[in-house]
């Protein structure tokens, strides 16, 4: 059975909640919900063994930890080396997003600093010299409109 297959409406409006803020009690939830709190628990339980839902984490404000910075790579891999790189990508803290594309570019980085010279630090250091890295293309952002 697919994880999709087991999602009901009520999972559904349990996953919404969540998504605004994972932090609501099981108890508020409840309420919201119009069932019982052990009924949440036992969906919120059977969500994870589904891996519907990965993990619960927190959304920060990325400028109150000076990284204010942000920029998008597009990079190029090696043929026939794209998940290695993927791979190491993935464990670069600055790096928020790791993404494979089959457009402009092998990899879709989403790149966060404390400032400029620090991104350019990051791109010329980190990303550039890791191995497998044939080429980068970097998109600065000037203003972020919306950053989930």
């Amino acid at each position: 059975m697919r994880p999709t297959d087991a999602i009901d409406e009520l999972d559904i409006k349990l996953i919404e909640i969540l998504q605004k803020d994972s932090s609501i009690p099981a108890v508020k939830i409840a309420e919201m919900l119009k069932v019982t709190e052990g009924t949440v628990r036992n969906r919120v339980r059977n969500l994870r063994k589904l891996r519907v839902i990965r993990r619960f984490t927190i959304s920060i404000n990325p400028m109150a930890l000076k990284q204010g910075t942000i920029a998008f790579v597009l990079l190029n891999a090696v043929p026939g080396r794209v998940a290695e790189v993927a791979r190491r990508l993935s464990l670069i803290e600055a790096l928020a997003e790791v993404h494979e594309t089959h457009s402009y570019g092998d990899l879709l980085l989403k790149v966060r600093a404390k400032s400029p010279s620090d991104l350019a630090d990051i791109i010329a250091t980190t990303i550039k010299t890791l191995p497998g890295v044939a080429g980068t293309q970097v998109i600065t952002v000037l203003n972020a409109w919306k950053d989930a």
